[in-house]
């Protein structure tokens, strides 16, 4: 009798030993999940938006076309120049012509270290000096301009309300990208050559922020890709949320025809000049 106690108090050890790890282990696997979800970067949102097209090479009207990109946001509290065309003549007299005040712009967002991305600084260098100018981490020494103060981007990373900046992925060259928060729509997100593929930067912005993409608009770096690879490019982006799909720049005419035959849907046709608003109330 005795025999058989011990060997239940020993059943009852062993049972509640179990539970008790098996309490520790699920809390360890809930504790990795809020981990994963804490890395997420709450960046707030904004009510609406402007961009505008301030360097391209597809023409419109007065402003001087060039090969390069740069545009500008608006939101209700900043205003952010992502990129900055080839030429600091060609910057100074687009923004000029637009009628934007250089001294409205809050900071610079720099994709990549190309020229026809970075050019510009030199002129803003000149009537904005001590301009914060995020760039993407190892390239500072490259793109320094002397009188702006360059700050480097390892990471996602928050910089305005409802602004973060996507941390860099590697192409070649490292880039990075600008997402804004626009409230009852969700991700707009500005590339400014997709080195790394824009398919890879949008994907990134999302599970980096938790937020479903919009709208993605600038360079898809896909001049002589095939009829395949763009409608592949177009549906991969569909299906991660986005409903408005703007190519300019080194995106090349195919992919900007085949959205504006087969997916008008989606399809956002943009070109220097182009004044894209977007906001809840707006279709």
């Amino acid at each position: 009798m005795r025999w058989v106690r011990d060997k239940l108090k020993f059943l009852i050890i062993v049972v509640i030993s179990i539970s008790l790890l098996a309490g520790v282990f699920i809390f360890s696997i809930r504790k990795k999940e809020v981990e994963i979800e804490t890395k997420r970067v709450l960046v707030g949102s904004v009510k609406g938006l402007k961009l505008i097209i301030v360097v391209d090479n597809y023409p419109d009207g007065e402003l001087k076309t060039a090969w390069g990109l740069s545009i500008l946001v608006k939101t209700p509290k900043n205003t952010i120049l992502f990129d900055t065309g080839p030429d600091p003549s060609i910057l100074r007299e687009n923004l000029k012509e637009l009628g934007v005040d250089p001294s409205e712009i809050d900071f610079v967002v720099i994709s990549h270290e190309h020229g026809d991305h970075i050019n510009g600084l030199s002129y803003l260098a000149k009537v904005r000096p001590g301009l914060k100018v995020y760039v993407p981490k190892g390239t500072a020494e490259r793109i320094r301009i002397r009188g702006l103060d360059i700050k480097e981007v390892d990471k996602t990373t928050k910089v305005a309300e409802g602004a973060a900046i996507i941390g860099w992925l590697y192409g070649p060259p490292a880039e990075e990208a600008l997402a804004i928060n626009v409230e009852g729509r969700g991700l707009v997100i500005l590339v400014g050559c997709s080195h790394p593929g824009v398919v890879n930067i949008v994907a990134k912005a999302k599970t980096d922020l938790g937020i479903k993409p919009y709208l993605v608009l600038g360079g898809f770096h896909m001049i002589g890709a095939s009829e395949s690879a763009c409608k592949e490019t177009i549906k991969r982006l569909i299906e991660l949320g986005v409903e408005k799909i703007a190519p300019i720049h080194c995106s090349g005419d195919r992919i900007r025809s085949i959205l504006e035959k087969e997916f008008p849907q989606n399809w956002l046709k943009c070109h220097i000049g182009s004044v894209i608003e977007v906001s809840a109330s707006t279709p």
